[in-house]
C-alpha cells in the first residue's frame, strides 16, 4: 500500500514561489499539505490556495524570530499537534520552506519511502567531538547558555560591550538579532542525554514524530532548556531522537544545501549552474532557490529532473 507523506511548508516571502512548490507537490502526491505562513513578515493572499485539494493553512501561534524556538521548533510541534487533533492520516512527515524544491520526482520520493526500512533521515553530529563541523565554542555558546532577546537595534551597543563577556558568564549572540545569554551551571545533558547538533530538515516516520512530543511532555526540563537557546532547531530533534536509540535513523537529510561562505547561517542561493550536481540522484530536495536571482532555475528542474513535461 502506498505511503502517505504529509508535507509541512513554512514560508515568509515570495508568494509566487510558495504557490509553485505547493502545486508541484500536489501534482504528484495525494498526501496532505500543511502551509504555515508568517503573515507578519508578508501578507499573503490565500485565494489561489483555496482551490488546491487537501491543502491546509495552519495559523501562526505568535511572532516568529529567526534563531529562536519560535522560528522552526514551535511551528513543527504545532503541526504535529494539529495533525493529531484532526486525526489526519500520514506515514511520513517532511518539513520544507518555500525556498526548497524537489530535485527528485515526488512520486519517486514517495516510492522510496515505501520501500525503506529506516524510520527517518536526520543529519546529526556530537557537538563536542573533534570531528564535529562546529567548534566547541559555538556549541557551548548556543546550548550551554540561556538567552533573552534585547530590543531591536541593540546590536551596536552589545558589540561595543562585547569585552564584558571575557570577564563575566555572559555571551552576546548577534547573528540572529540582539540575544544576550547567561552561562548555565546545569544543563539537561546528563544521564546519557548528549547534546547533538544537526540540520533542521527532517524526513520522519509518524512513530518518530510522535515520540518527539511524548519525550518533551515527559521531560519539561528539556523543553524549557531549549526554549532559551539559540538555533534550537539544529539540536533538539537529533538530541532526542538519535539519543533515544529507539529508531533506525539514517545520518542524512536528503537535501543539497551549500553552506560554504554562509552569511549568518544562510546558505548560498542555487542557480542553473548547480543542475548537474542536483541531478546526481543523491538528494530529494535542494535549497535555497530565489526566482528573483535566477527565474529559469525551477523551470529547468521541472523539465530536466522532475520530468513534469512527460506527465
Amino acid at each position: 500500500m502506498p505511503v502517505t507523506v504529509c508535507w509541512f511548508i513554512q514560508s515568509h516571502r515570495d508568494p509566487e514561489q510558495i504557490l509553485r512548490l505547493v502545486r508541484t507537490l500536489r501534482h504528484a502526491s495525494r498526501g496532505p499539505i500543511v502551509l504555515r505562513h508568517d503573515h507578519v513578515a508578508l501578507a499573503l493572499d490565500t485565494t489561489a490556495f483555496e482551490a488546491i485539494p487537501d491543502l491546509h493553512l495552519l495559523p501562526a501561534s505568535g511572532r516568529q524570530l529567526r534563531g529562536t524556538f519560535s522560528c522552526q521548533v514551535q511551528p513543527y510541534l504545532d503541526v504535529i499537534a494539529w495533525l493529531e487533533e484532526r486525526h489526519v492520516a500520514y506515514d511520513w512527515l517532511i518539513n520544507l520552506t518555500a525556498q526548497d524544491y524537489p530535485v527528485t520526482p515526488v512520486r519517486r520520493i514517495e516510492a522510496a519511502l515505501e520501500e525503506l526500512k529506516v524510520d527517518g533521515f536526520v543529519r546529526w553530529w556530537d557537538v563536542l567531538r573533534t570531528d564535529s563541523p562546529w567548534s566547541r565554542r559555538k556549541a557551548r555558546a548556543r546550548y550551554w547558555h540561556r538567552f533573552r532577546r534585547w530590543p531591536d537595534g541593540s546590536e551596536r551597543l552589545l558589540q561595543a560591550l562585547r569585552w564584558i563577556t571575557r570577564i563575566t558568564p555572559l555571551h552576546f549572540y548577534l547573528d540572529y538579532g540582539p540575544l544576550v545569554g547567561v552561562r548555565l551551571l546545569r544543563t539537561p545533558f546528563t544521564g546519557g542525554l548528549r547534546c547533538l547538533g544537526g540540520r533542521s530538515w527532517w524526513t520522519l516516520r509518524r512513530s518518530a514524530v510522535l515520540y518527539l512530543t511524548e519525550f518533551l511532555a515527559a521531560r519539561p526540563d528539556v523543553l524549557r532548556h531549549y526554549r532559551g537557546t539559540v538555533a534550537p532547531e539544529e539540536s533538539l530533534l537529533p538530541t532526542i531522537l538519535v539519543g533515544s536509540r529507539r529508531f533506525a535513523l539514517a545520518n542524512d537529510d536528503l537535501r543539497y544545501i551549500d553552506y560554504s561562505g554562509a552569511v549568518r547561517g544562510s546558505p548560498r542561493t542555487l542557480t542553473t549552474a548547480d543542475l548537474p550536481l542536483l541531478a546526481s540522484g543523491n538528494y530529494h530536495f535542494a535549497r535555497k532557490f530565489d526566482l528573483a536571482s535566477d527565474p529559469a532555475v525551477l523551470d529547468r528542474i521541472d523539465r530536466e529532473l522532475l520530468e513534469l513535461d512527460a506527465d
